[in-house]
């Protein structure tokens, strides 16, 4: 069975070595997902495709393929897919993959999202980047997670140049350093008791620090939550 690395890159995902910024979290995620590589499970993963419109392309965009969905229904058989895009790509029809299209911003869309979702073991935040989308996510998207499932947010290295037209908020990879320091989660705009709870759930951290993907500093550029059984 080929490696996650190397599905990676034959896909052309960026989760890899060789394309894009090339920030090979394939390696973390082969030591994290192996162990139920095998399972029957249900994943979702937020932001399908390089080039959105945190990149600047037009809300309206039609997305043409889904590279890191091909890399994941290959390395997971047996696992159910979920898609979640503001680009569309209804068009794109897999097996074992569903499309839903909505606004990371929206609390509707959210909560539409997470109402038509069953349990999952995995959930990748691999989206706009900006620091309000991913933690509104997280505080509504967290709950859908099983025990003993990861919920995973990429690149804190780089928010979209319209980060500054959202709602104000903390750096997302200062929320999750302060966790891996305190045990706490610091999102002003929840509310503490259901940070409380969140962060009482969280019963592994996982990090990925690397100075790839057109940086020159080492950078705390994901995170890996694994919830608690």
């Amino acid at each position: 069975m080929p490696e996650l690395v190397e599905l990676a890159d034959y896909y052309r995902t960026d989760k890899g070595t060789q394309i894009g910024h090339a920030h090979n979290y394939a390696a973390l995620y082969s030591f994290l997902f192996e162990q139920f590589r095998d399972q029957a499970f249900s994943m979702l993963e937020i932001g399908l495709e390089r080039g959105g419109v945190e990149a600047g392309a037009s809300v309206d965009r039609i997305g043409s393929d889904v590279p890191s969905i091909r890399m994941w229904l290959n390395y997971f058989p047996r696992a159910k897919l979920y898609g979640f895009d503001l680009s569309d790509f209804s068009h794109i029809r897999l097996d074992r993959f569903e499309f839903h299209r909505g606004d990371l911003g929206s609390i509707p869309d959210l909560d539409r999202l997470s109402a038509a979702l069953p349990a999952l073991k995995l959930l990748i935040d691999d989206g706009s980047h900006a620091s309000f989308h991913q933690q509104l996510a997280f505080l509504k998207l967290f709950d859908k997670v099983e025990p003993g499932g990861f919920y995973v947010i990429e690149d804190f290295h780089w928010q979209p140049p319209f980060e500054s037209s959202l709602p104000p908020c903390k750096k997302s990879a200062e929320v999750f350093e302060t966790f891996l320091k305190t045990g706490k989660l610091d999102i002003p705009f929840a509310h503490p008791d259901y940070l409380s709870m969140v962060a009482s759930q969280i019963q592994n951290v996982y990090v990925h620090r690397n100075n790839r993907g057109g940086i020159n500093d080492w950078h705390f550029k994901m995170v890996a939550l694994q919830k608690r059984l």
